[in-house]
């Protein structure tokens, strides 16, 4: 259910060989590291480690177009708490092998992701693992739960491409299918604006400027983004783990509606979060503090069922 005519429309549905980069051990440390995966690409990733005992892992998968290092305040106020943060630059993103914007199958990113998740397992199995997508990073956190594995303690879904707010015309669709194995590398520019991000000034200055993002997206790719979406919406009963959805009602990219929707067909397994007149990235807006604290409570409510059940 949704709650409209407050600054923020909350609903929570929840049952409750790397490189140093940062100076000391005794303060939180951001780490790089290199990541191989099965098919031999090189992915570079990246791992904040806070000073302290970690409490829980974090994974954060990023949307298209961006990297893993745009997320390095973010994941700072997370290792601040205690928690250890893993991501990496997804094949053909950021600093990582690959065409830019470009995909054979989806199984293709799925096996990035399993390539950090085997990563994290092994070198921390003591502690509880979230994973986190934002954007096509949600669609593809949704993705590798519904194909390949559930054993984590939870997911954060934030403004999920599972549907578009201006998808492409139908008749570009039509064409975008038809090339789909004539010409799969074909690309084209996604079209998305910094404005269309957050609402900050500095935070659309950092985007426009960044010279790791890109704007590409390959005929492949899309329909293989829109396909694996529509497989997602129609699976909510197969998602068993808790789920934290948020979206911001103002996002131009990807539609708020359909997040609320597909959270509410998962039942008392999800919760959701709306954020009034938030644009795309919630965790670059005016909201990302109230973001924040919804997401480290949810979190803390998992940790703390999990103690009592011990």
């Amino acid at each position: 259910m949704f709650c409209p005519g407050s600054a923020l429309n909350v609903v929570i549905n929840v049952m409750f060989a790397p490189v140093l980069i940062e100076e000391s051990k005794h303060t939180m440390q951001n780490k790089e590291f290199n990541l191989v995966t099965g098919d031999g690409t090189f992915l570079i990733g990246r791992l904040w480690r806070p000073a302290g005992s970690a409490v829980a892992v974090i994974c954060i998968v990023h949307g298209i177009g961006e990297h893993s290092g745009r997320y390095d305040q973010w994941a700072r106020q997370f290792c601040n708490q205690g928690y250890l943060v893993y991501s990496v630059d997804l094949r053909g993103h950021g600093r990582s092998e690959g065409r830019r914007g470009h995909i054979d199958q989806i199984n293709n990113y799925l096996d990035d992701i399993g390539s950090l998740i085997r990563l994290v397992k092994h070198n921390w199995d003591e502690l509880p693992v979230f994973l986190y997508g934002h954007s096509m990073g949600g669609n593809l956190v949704l993705n590798f739960l519904l194909r390949k594995r559930q054993d984590f303690a939870g997911a954060i879904v934030t403004s999920p491409w599972l549907n578009l707010v201006n998808p492409p015309a139908p008749f570009i669709q039509k064409a975008a299918s038809f090339l789909n194995h004539l010409f799969p590398k074909m690309t084209f520019p996604t079209g998305i604006k910094s404005s269309e991000l957050s609402s900050i000034p500095e935070q659309q200055k950092s985007s426009d400027t960044d010279k790791l993002m890109h704007h590409k997206i390959s005929v492949r790719l899309f329909n293989e983004l829109k396909r694996s979406a529509t497989e997602v919406l129609a699976h909510p009963s197969r998602f068993s783990i808790p789920l934290f959805f948020a979206h911001g009602t103002a996002d131009a990219i990807t539609d708020f509606k359909t997040t609320r929707q597909f959270s509410e067909s998962i039942g008392d397994n999800a919760g959701f979060y709306g954020a009034k007149n938030a644009r795309h990235e919630l965790h670059c807006e005016p909201v990302a503090e109230d973001l924040y604290f919804f997401i480290t409570s949810w979190i803390g409510d998992i940790l703390k069922e999990t103690r009592d059940a011990e």
